[in-house]
């Protein structure tokens, strides 16, 4: 299917969302740890969806990190990419977004997330539309309401980024644009 049939599938839900909760192990990650014998953990990203969350953020959305893991590597990344609501070491992510969204305002058709596992299924119903990828739990799978066809650390977050974007009346190629004025 192509990103206009799944944007045409979804706008009625995605172009209402102004604030996207992002997992990272298993989304913007392979879900590999890669650990040395001297104990330094290494973690791989991908930079398609580091150019993604850019482009979101420059289409107006907020976007906000939520892992259960604490990570300098982690926190580097996403400051990296402008993105500065980052929280580690979030494993009642429902309980999160729940707060987060009472405190900002928010109601349920604003908000999305795309996460791989239980703690991350456990938020479905404080958000409007979950997202998740192939590599994912089966029950996460079974119970998302959309399923990328880019695995986690492999473009899932550029593919969802994109969705998004085009739901909203935009296109990747103009949010650069409009990013690039900027620099």
């Amino acid at each position: 299917m192509s990103l206009n049939a799944y944007a045409k599938k979804f706008d009625m839900d995605l172009n209402q969302i102004t604030t996207i909760f992002f997992d990272v192990d298993g989304i913007f990650t392979d879900g590999s740890l890669y650990i040395s014998d001297n104990e330094v953990t290494l973690t791989k990203f991908n930079v398609h969806d580091g150019m993604g969350c850019i482009l979101l953020k420059e289409a107006g959305l907020e976007l906000l990190i939520l892992t259960a893991r604490h990570s300098d590597a982690v926190i580097k990344r996403f400051k990296d990419l402008g993105i500065n609501k980052i929280f580690t070491k979030v494993l009642k992510k429902r309980d999160f977004i729940k707060e987060y969204s009472k405190a900002h305002n928010l109601v349920k058709k604003e908000l999305a997330m795309m996460g791989d596992d239980l703690q991350d299924l456990a938020a479905i119903d404080e958000v409007g539309v979950f997202f998740t990828t192939p590599n994912a739990i089966d029950i996460v799978k079974d119970n998302a309401d959309f399923i990328t066809k880019r695995f986690g650390g492999n473009g899932a977050v550029r593919e969802i980024c994109d969705l998004i974007i085009h739901s909203k009346g935009s296109s990747s190629s103009l949010e650069f644009e409009r990013y690039i004025e900027k620099r």
